[in-house]
């Protein structure tokens, strides 16, 4: 059973994830309207909305790529624009297009190179070293195979992810999100070219891993089947604003 109380805890006081009346306008066009949301820590909230609602402009923002005009956004208490410890946040993001999958990398290497690499591309992750001052990669590719193994791809760490299924790639990019074990994990759209039933181990697989360990869920998404398998809060964003939800909306369903 997985225990908030750790929250009273001084690394754990501040949400994982807050805005507060955050208001962004881009050009002319305003986009996030007074947007407010807590995530607490092992929760899941999910943030419903059909395309151009504004979902990957409140992601953006809150991870502080985006400047709101008013209100703020904080990271485990921090302004988001001025937090730099992304090993605490993993970002499994909206599948790329078919090309990019092209590339010859492997499993494992996707997930070490993730090691390497940060959330938002403003702000690189400091290499992990070890006592020498070298890098070590041996160390890194324990712990990606460890990850890899985590989410049932340990079979696949040599494959080239060109090769793989849809269901099997977003667990390796899963994998990859979670290789820094991270206390935050924002989902986009992770069930975009996935069949139905990868779509439901995809999700009973992020169940398992919340038992595990304190993992508090931030998912983004207009598809109902992963509304109905997520559980958790939900939010619905529309007109720039949100709402409390039950589900899908009429303009989300047509």
């Amino acid at each position: 059973m997985i225990d908030k109380t750790r929250g009273a805890d001084n690394e754990r006081a501040a949400l994982p994830l807050s805005l507060a009346e955050v208001s962004v306008r881009l050009g002319k066009k305003q986009i996030l309207s007074n947007v407010s949301l807590e995530l607490g820590w092992g929760d899941t909230l999910v943030l419903l909305g059909a395309n151009g609602a504004g979902k990957s402009t409140l992601i953006k923002t809150a991870l502080g790529e985006l400047i709101p005009n008013s209100g703020h956004a904080k990271l485990f208490g921090i302004t988001a624009t001025r937090f730099t410890n992304w090993d605490r946040i993993g970002y499994v993001q909206q599948l790329p297009p078919t090309s990019v999958l092209r590339f010859p990398a492997t499993a494992l290497e996707l997930v070490q190179a993730s090691m390497q690499t940060s959330v938002p591309i403003r702000m690189p992750k400091t290499p992990q070293t070890s006592s020498t001052g070298t890098h070590n990669k041996k160390a890194h590719r324990a712990r990606a195979l460890e990850t890899l193994e985590q989410v049932g791809m340990q079979d696949f760490a040599q494959h080239v992810i060109g090769s793989l299924s849809g269901g099997q790639l977003q667990r390796v990019r899963l994998a990859a999100s979670l290789v820094s074990k991270p206390d935050l994990l924002i989902l986009d759209e992770p069930t975009t070219g996935i069949d139905q039933a990868s779509t439901c181990d995809f999700f009973e697989l992020i169940g398992s891993l919340k038992q595990q360990r304190t993992l508090s869920v931030l998912l983004v998404t207009h598809d109902k089947e992963a509304i109905d398998l997520a559980g958790g809060q939900q939010l619905s964003l529309e007109g720039g604003c949100l709402y409390p939800s039950f589900g899908m909306s009429p303009k989300q369903e047509g």
